[in-house]
């Protein structure tokens, strides 16, 4: 099945991913994992069956002008993990609690004197033949050296300059979900089948491997059970040094480094974990009680990512099905309250929750209509076309007729004050027949994906969140090829990582056979990078 419905604008790219990327939108988490010692397995969470069919946490959304789709995270500071030779941050060591803004550090994206781009390398598609039963290519990483990208039962690392091959890891069965977040050391998680599917059997995703995205040694693998007795799990993230997933028995905890579980259901435990969010803010949970046979209560929960205790907790209003975790630190989260949002955007309203008090500090509705963010219809972390910065939240509009001709399209980005939930006037247009998306934050500036008319290439830009003036970061080849080639491999399922002045698409669905195609149509590709020409 799809990742997730057809949303309108984590579009600069995002998810439902689903993710949201999308994707979740694949970024370093700063300061977890580091020292700490393994914890002993602790009892938490539900035990009643939870597993929706189709089911994905790789968030995804569409960039209506530019027949964009793409994943991220919208939250996270710094986009790659340092590699083993690369210098660490004096500051890149936290204690995961999720106690710090991820605008609070210095930008690390430098507008170059010419930010012209040309193609680095490309990646071929994958074809993976009728009836394969693989439907989905989720997951992609980035470090100041390596770019990383889901195959078919395997995961590949290129360098990130040249495109070579340099390392590959084989998985037993399709990867199912991947987080979207990995550790300052570079290392992250993907969800996975036991097996590869048959005619005959699907598969269960049911194992969860850590992986280093420096060189793509594994870390460990782990599953719950085995056979018709294994757990399902339906999406996997990272925060704190912990790997959370969730699934058709509750929520389980493993310890990054060694793998020891952290924690699991409790057994009689009549509320379960849904799904977690990550990154560098920790780890935050939506857990589902049911109170009666017409009635269930969810709840935001922070966690403590050392033994999956609770520090915080928020009671949703009645009327809510499935919330969505944008945000861990400042806690943001998307909900379809009595299902207002009539586009399949998955968010009628926003909440802001203090995470150290549980405390609500705003709601305020966001009309489908007028806004572009969106959210998988049930995976927590799959949200996109966002991002979370200096206690606010920038948002895209839905694509719109222009001032000019008739047919001119354009949008902006606006943001919302998390302590109040409402609009702080600052805004950023797109621009005649072009098209803006929040990408992430870059330390207090916004970084946004620009896209132009067929005949102009795109742009990745900074943005002064004070002023809104832009700096432009990077910008593809104008001429129609290139265009078409962007489009062509953006327009259904895609990812988009930028950093180091380097910007990345990767599909994250595979075709089933090869087909001709037009020059003027572009040519399809499994992942496509560009990069400066100075």
């Amino acid at each position: 099945p799809h990742p997730g419905p057809a949303q309108g604008g984590q579009a600069a790219y995002g998810y439902p991913h689903p993710a949201p990327p999308y994707a979740t939108a694949p970024y370093t988490q700063q300061g977890y994992g580091a020292g700490r010692p393994p914890t002993a397995p602790k009892g938490r969470r539900p035990g009643p069956v939870f597993w929706i069919i189709g089911a994905t946490v790789l968030v995804i959304a569409l960039i209506v002008g530019g027949g964009v789709w793409y994943a991220n995270s919208g939250t996270d500071e710094t986009p790659v993990a340092k590699d083993k030779d690369d210098k660490k941050d004096k500051d890149g060591k936290g204690d995961g609690t999720g106690t710090d803004d991820p605008a609070a550090g210095p930008a690390k994206e430098k507008a170059p004197a010419d930010p012209s781009a040309r193609q680095l390398f490309s990646v071929p598609m994958i074809y993976t033949g009728a009836g394969s039963r693989v439907y989905e290519l989720p997951g992609s990483w980035l470090t100041g050296k390596v770019y990383a990208k889901t195959g078919l039962s395997e995961i590949n690392g290129y360098d990130a300059v040249a495109g070579n091959r340099v390392w590959n890891l084989k998985l037993p069965g399709p990867v199912c979900s991947a987080s979207g977040f990995q550790s300052d050391e570079g290392l992250t998680a993907v969800l996975h089948k036991s097996a590869r599917p048959t005619k005959a059997d699907g598969g269960q995703c049911d194992r969860i491997t850590v992986f280093d995205v420096r060189t793509g040694k594994t870390v460990w693998t782990k599953g719950v059970g085995s056979g018709e007795g294994s757990a399902v799990f339906t999406e996997v993230t990272v925060g704190g040094g912990t790997v959370a997933a969730g699934g058709s028995r509750g929520g389980y905890g493993w310890d990054l480094e060694s793998g020891d579980q952290v924690w699991s259901p409790k057994p009689g435990d009549e509320c379960y974990d849904v799904g977690y969010q990550g990154g560098s803010g920790g780890l935050a949970v939506i857990r589902k009680c049911t109170i009666n046979t017409d009635q269930d209560q969810l709840s935001v929960q922070k966690l403590d990512p050392k033994d999956g205790s609770v520090s915080s907790e928020y009671k949703m209003p009645p009327g809510i099905d499935f919330a969505h975790i944008l945000s861990v630190s400042p806690l943001v989260v998307g909900a379809d309250v009595n299902e207002a949002a009539e586009d399949g955007s998955g968010i009628s309203d926003f909440f802001s929750i203090d995470g150290r008090t549980g405390k609500l500090r705003a709601r305020w509705p966001a009309d489908a209509k007028t806004y572009g963010a969106s959210c998988d219809a049930v995976a927590v972390s799959g949200c996109a076309n966002f991002a979370v910065g200096g206690d606010r939240l920038y948002v895209p509009t839905e694509e719109h007729q222009g001032k000019k001709e008739a047919y001119s399209r354009t949008n902006e980005i606006v943001a919302f004050d998390l302590a109040t939930g409402k609009l702080t006037g600052q805004r950023l247009d797109a621009g005649e027949d072009w098209e803006l998306r929040p990408l992430r934050m870059d330390g207090p500036r916004l970084l946004a994906y620009r896209a132009g008319p067929y005949d102009q290439g795109s742009q990745v830009v900074s943005v002064d969140t004070r002023t809104m003036k832009t700096e432009v970061l990077l910008k593809t080849p104008d001429d129609q090829r290139s265009g078409s080639t962007i489009r062509h491999f953006v327009h259904e399922f895609s990812e988009i990582l930028f950093g180091n002045g380097r910007l990345y698409f990767g599909q994250t669905m595979p075709e089933e056979e090869k087909k001709p195609v037009a020059p003027e149509e572009g040519v399809p590709y499994l992942a496509l990078s560009f990069g400066g020409t100075h």
